[in-house]
């Protein structure tokens, strides 16, 4: 990977982490209330993104932008923790349908051997898992950190930057979703509320 995609990858990466720190703050202030089923799902499908693009590049002798989706890890499994101290747990028909796409991206991938397949299987989860959120920052724009998702979004305009070939679906994907789940939370959370 030459050195500026990387920089981007890398900066991608800690951003991505960074935004986490005032979701943090957020919690430990008792000022969001997060759902250890939900940020567990979104821990797991992350974790199964990863291992995947990591095993797809593998088998073809290539590497893989993960900066993003390393930091996205990290973070999700800080929150989940969090959330099962702090939070309050929901179990709703998006979370079922999440771990049931995750799951068939899992099988998928143990029966078939294709890590794109679970990776595939896991960004529909991880935009299946995104929709309440999208739908909450829509009602209530104010329960949610506008600087985390200003950061967030920032992390993905690198991930995009730092994609090495716009033909595989393996560097694409989960670059793309991200940015379209965080692109939908900057509009509601952060430009909306001081526009409209």
């Amino acid at each position: 990977m030459p050195k500026g995609r990387y920089r981007m990858n890398a900066l991608s990466g800690i951003l991505f982490f960074i935004a986490f720190l005032p979701y943090v703050w957020a919690i430990i202030h008792h000022q969001t209330i997060p759902s250890p089923v939900s940020w567990a799902i979104w821990a797991s499908v992350d974790t199964l993104s990863l291992m995947a693009m990591k095993k797809a590049a593998k088998e073809k002798g290539e590497t893989v932008s993960t900066g993003q989706l390393t930091g996205a890890v990290a973070g999700a499994w800080i929150i989940t923790a969090l959330a099962l101290m702090f939070g309050k747990s929901t179990m709703g028909a998006v979370e079922w349908i999440t771990i049931a796409v995750a799951a068939i991206g899992t099988l998928l991938w143990k029966t078939t051997g294709h890590a794109v397949l679970a990776l595939v299987c896991a960004q529909i989860a991880t935009l299946a898992g995104g929709i309440p959120t999208i739908v909450d920052g829509y009602r209530n724009p104010a329960q949610e950190n506008p600087v985390a998702w200003t950061i967030w979004w920032l992390s993905c305009v690198f991930a995009l930057i730092a994609i090495k070939n716009w033909r595989k679906l393996e560097d694409i994907l989960q670059p793309l979703v991200f940015t379209a789940i965080e692109t939908a939370m900057l509009i509601f959370v952060v430009i909306r509320p001081y526009v409209f």
